[in-house]
This record gives structure tokens, sequence and C-alpha cells, in this order.
């Protein structure tokens, strides 16, 4: 009986990537919980994003229906684990993603 086992070089497609990621997120003013708890579901809520990890807001500007809110965060995203320009496309595709300034690989 022959056994698999992956070559080294080859990816691993089911583990996400592990990303530190800075962007701007869209928040609606009547969010329930905090300004926090806003931008993980914000984030939590775009399809490639298995997991958010840990958010530290950077800053916050108000406008007429929403806050634009600078977050770093740690995100657990459902592409190639060492692929962060994928991870970073997939990221501003996101309904409520403003910008993505830059996205490392943890």
């Amino acid at each position: 009986m022959a056994v698999y086992q992956p070559d080294q070089t080859e990816s691993e497609p089911d583990r996400p990537a592990a990303v530190r990621a800075s962007l701007t997120v869209l928040v609606t003013r009547d969010v329930d919980g905090d300004l926090s708890d806003g931008v993980r579901e914000r984030l939590a809520a775009i399809d490639s994003v298995d997991a958010v990890e840990s958010v530290e807001i950077c800053g916050l500007r108000p406008a007429l229906n929403d806050l634009r809110v600078d977050v770093d965060a740690e995100l657990l995203v459902d592409v190639p684990p060492d692929d962060a320009e994928r991870a970073s496309a997939s990221l501003s595709d996101g309904f409520g993603v403003k910008t993505v300034e830059s996205v490392r690989l943890r």
C-alpha cells in the first residue's frame, strides 16, 4: 500500500494564511456593541476571513452615515498560507473595506 506524502514545496491550500493587516473599514454608527465589536463584525463578514483574532483601532474619522476606522488586525484568511498578495486582494473585495494599506504574513 502506497502512502502519499506531500512534497515540502507544495502549498497547503486547506490551511488559512495568518496575516496582520492594516486597513480602513466603514462601520455604521448604530452598530451593536462598541467600536471594536463593529470592526470585528465587519471583518468577520468578509467571505475569505476564517477568523478575526485581534483588532487594534489606530484612528477614527466620523462621516455622515458611518465611521471610518483605521485598524491593525490579525486575521486568518482563506488563501494559501504564503500568498500575502492574494490575502490583500481578498480583503480589499470585502464589503465595507475602504482601503488595505498593508498585509504581512505572520
